[in-house]
């Protein structure tokens, strides 16, 4: 069977979807699209039916490009008001030969997502660890239960929780569009699972987001996210001071930064100009030297705001620092993060052939964590099926709870 999976990231400032094939361990890109997002401010859906309006011309890219229709997706949920508490939990092993199974493993998890709160949605449930216990002893502290002989189970985990508003307005919107959302991924989990490297299991890291509207700052210890908050601040302010200061449009700020930005004044040409219409329609020559200037200033800025952050998030030494972000595309922002930070610090490059843009991060992430998903229950799944797959037109580079949308996943994989 062909594991092809699709995720659905929903942001501010532009819709994305990525449809990716499973294959011998890796991720090939079959199709990406990406839509200017409306109807979404600062992570909060604000228009449904403009947000809507958007995500059909999306679905409409993606299913154009793949020759078939998209009908089931991952997706993404922002970090806003999330929570994070680490919950303990045993249960009895009652099967004859006093094997775990992955019945036991449910019933366990199950047991430490009794308590959420009416206005709270499960998003992420993450096991830190098993302990087996025969007789009342303690016999081992392990990652993977199954199949071990013992008289009872124990968990510990971190369970991440959003408020269920914020979720079910992203749940409706995308199954309004005919989409069945399989799962849910909180975006700081997704980002994680995409640039993370074997040392980040070791010890304390911090991910720093830099959206259009908001700055999202991370905390993992040992792989395992611990907190998070967004701060309503983000890259968005780089084109409005552009825009101020030459008198052009958004847009065509946009567009300046884009193809003529240097984030680092050290590594810019005094001498090169950037020639655009102002919005009198007189012609305006853009020094790329005074130009890196204004951009140097808002990231340090932005950047100097998400390390303020990191004291309010944790009280344990950082030994990581990586940020993300679709302004990490331009160039000499490593030479920006290294003054804020120091040298611990590192600006992630998106290098998945296929999708190389830093936009497309989440995305990518969310279906590694979902297959992660899979792989831990040993369980086979696609979101297309053998019909559908057969008229894929395949990218040239290819070679708990009842009510909650997280139930649904737990509860199919589980109990199928």
């Amino acid at each position: 069977m062909k594991k092809i999976y699709t995720c659905i990231d929903i942001a501010s400032d532009t819709i994305r979807i990525l449809v990716s094939e499973y294959y011998k361990g890796k991720l090939n890109t079959l199709a990406v699209s990406a839509v200017k997002s409306k109807g979404v401010e600062g992570g909060v859906i604000t228009d449904s039916d403009l947000l809507l309006e958007r995500l059909k011309i999306a679905i409409s890219d993606i299913n154009s490009r793949i020759n078939v229709p998209i009908k089931k997706a991952i997706i993404t949920i922002p970090s806003i008001g999330a929570e994070y508490n680490l919950v303990h939990g045993n249960v009895p092993i009652v099967n004859e030969d006093g094997m775990v199974t992955l019945s036991d493993i449910s019933r366990v998890q199950n047991a430490v997502i009794n308590d959420i709160a009416p206005n709270m949605e499960l998003v992420d449930l993450t096991p830190i660890d098993f302990t087996i216990y025969d007789n009342g002893s303690e016999i081992e502290t392990i990652r993977d239960p199954k199949n071990k002989i013992c008289d009872r189970l124990a968990i510990r985990a971190m369970v991440t929780t959003i408020p269920k508003s914020n979720v079910i307005s992203y749940v409706k919107v995308v199954e309004a569009s005919g989409i069945e959302v399989v799962d849910l991924v909180l975006d700081s989990v997704a980002n994680f699972e995409e640039i993370k490297e074997d040392e980040f299991d070791e010890d304390v890291m911090a991910l720093v987001n830099l959206g259009k509207d908001t700055t999202s700052v991370s905390m993992f210890n040992k792989g395992v996210v611990t907190n998070s908050s967004v701060i309503d601040k983000g890259t968005g302010i780089i084109n409005k001071d552009i825009s101020y200061v030459y008198y052009i449009s958004n847009k065509q700020a946009r567009k300046a930064l884009e193809t003529f930005g240097i984030a680092h004044p050290k590594y810019a040409n005094k001498n090169e100009t950037y020639e655009v219409k102002d919005l009198n329609d007189k012609l305006v020559k853009i020094n790329q030297f005074e130009f890196s200037e204004i951009i140097n200033k808002r990231l340090t800025e932005l950047l100097n705001v998400a390390k303020n952050e990191f004291k309010v998030l944790t009280n344990k030494q950082i030994r990581y620092i990586m940020v993300i972000g679709g302004i990490t595309d331009i160039p000499g922002i490593n030479f920006v993060v290294e003054d804020v930070f120091g040298s611990k610090a590192k600006v992630y490059s998106m290098n998945t052939l296929g999708i190389r843009k830093s936009r497309f991060i989440t995305s990518s992430g969310a279906i590694k964590h979902f297959i992660n998903k899979l792989r831990f229950l040993k369980k086979e799944y696609s979101m297309f099926s053998s019909d559908d797959t057969d008229n894929l037109v395949h990218n040239k580079a290819r070679i708990g709870r009842s009510d909650s949308v997280f139930g649904r996943f737990f509860s199919y994989f589980f109990d199928n």
